[in-house]
């Protein structure tokens, strides 16, 4: 065998076990769970003031906020929720958070300083695919917080116009 030959199966069965390794990680996961752990992270750096500061009534709106996300998910075609499950699972496995993210420890232990320039890089990065994961992230979150009438006074807004 050459040298050369001998390099391209290395490599290949490299990729192979590479793409298996993370094809293993992604099978078995729980998605309800990857994606609670990212949504208990993004929902407070996303509705940054507009959350009440008091802990308990904050606790009850960032419980509010993910259900709120939560809903929003359930009513998306099953294609799209298909890539929800997936965008957040490669957020939460370690090796694929800490190549898209940048962050080494999970979610759940990341400061709101590190996930808030997280959103903002992916938010004006040049792979528009980060920028489209950006996108859906925060339309979920603040979508279906300000889809609920009683945070609408916040926005000044008064409703829809009566008829």
């Amino acid at each position: 065998m050459q040298r050369r030959t001998f390099i391209k199966v290395g490599l290949a069965g490299g990729t192979v076990l590479a793409a298996a390794g993370a094809a293993s990680w992604l099978i078995g996961r729980d998605p309800v769970a990857d994606r609670r752990e990212v949504l208990d992270a993004l929902i407070p750096v996303v509705l940054d003031g507009a959350l009440p500061a008091e802990a308990p009534r904050r606790d009850a709106a960032l419980a509010q906020a993910r259900a709120a996300a939560e809903t929003a998910i359930a009513a998306l075609a099953p294609a799209s929720q298909d890539e929800l499950a997936q965008l957040f699972a490669l957020m939460a496995i370690p090796p694929s958070r800490l190549a898209l993210a940048g962050l080494s420890q999970p979610w759940r232990d990341a400061a709101p300083a590190e996930v808030a320039a997280v959103l903002q890089s992916w938010r004006t990065h040049r792979i528009a695919l980060l920028q489209s994961a950006y996108l859906a992230l925060h339309d979920l979150i603040a979508g279906g917080w300000y889809a609920d009438p009683s945070h609408w006074a916040a926005l000044g807004y008064d409703g829809p116009p009566r008829l």
